[in-house]
């Protein structure tokens, strides 16, 4: 199995996804809390790379959520924004959710085309690493990056991902793949401390949302795989 850690979702553009399978990282917060919404019993996440996108999404769906933030902040007049800790069993089992957050939706989107998508983060970095080698495909991770720019914690997540798998089956890794595995490695003992230090972990620290922090930063809380398959996020074996 090839792994490549693509650092930014424009750099899918260049490549051909449709025979690799992929998984999506935006750990501060996207991809931990569609995690977190599923296991609680959500329905379907469908993501959104606008409020108009989400707005037109939702008119068509009938009775559905918004959850949505830009720049951690929660969408004015949306049910949820970004937080893992909002999407509590009580307020999402059985029900259809529209998002759109800055980076993780677009990083989901820029990823459809492939064999298979899947959503992964620390809270399911083991799961979403055995459902993805199971296809014998070779796969890409794609960091959702913050407004651009390389993300430090969707790297480390990466790095998690590239260990778990290498020490499961045969890899050939790129460089960005080598990469990721090595700062891993180095931080893995200090993952707090070091991934706070980040872009979105200053904003959250300065928010006071170190609890968003310390859990998006937890390994293995979960064994689901959200799978993204037209247009909507749902378990994988659904």
């Amino acid at each position: 199995m090839k792994i490549d850690v693509i650092l930014l979702p424009k750099e899918t553009a260049a490549l051909d996804l449709s025979d690799s399978v992929c998984i999506v990282l935006d750990i501060f917060r996207a991809t931990t809390t569609i995690v977190t919404a599923l296991a609680n019993g959500c329905k379907t996440i469908t993501p959104a790379l606008s409020i108009e996108d989400a707005q037109t999404l939702a008119s068509q769906m009938g009775s559905v959520l918004f959850a949505g933030e830009r720049q951690s902040i929660k969408i004015e007049g949306y049910e949820f924004g970004n937080s893992p800790f909002e999407f509590c069993k009580e307020k999402v089992t059985g029900r259809n959710i529209v998002m759109t957050t800055t980076n993780g939706t677009i990083a989901i989107k820029a990823a459809e085309k492939a064999y298979r998508t899947f959503i992964g983060s620390f809270v399911n970095a083991k799961a979403v690493c055995m459902q993805a080698k199971q296809y014998g495909k070779d796969l890409v991770i794609v960091c959702a990056g913050t407004d651009g720019l390389f993300s430090l914690e969707d790297t480390l997540c990466a790095g998690l991902l590239v260990q778990l798998l290498k020490a499961e089956c045969e890899v050939t890794l790129s460089d960005s793949a080598l990469g990721a595995l090595l700062l891993y490695a180095q931080a893995k003992d200090t993952l707090v401390e070091t991934a706070v230090q980040s872009r979105n972990g200053k904003r959250l620290y300065d928010l006071r949302r170190m609890d968003d922090v310390e859990y998006c930063l937890s390994a293995d809380l979960f064994t689901i795989v959200p799978q993204y398959i037209a247009g909507k996020i749902v378990l994988e074996n659904q």
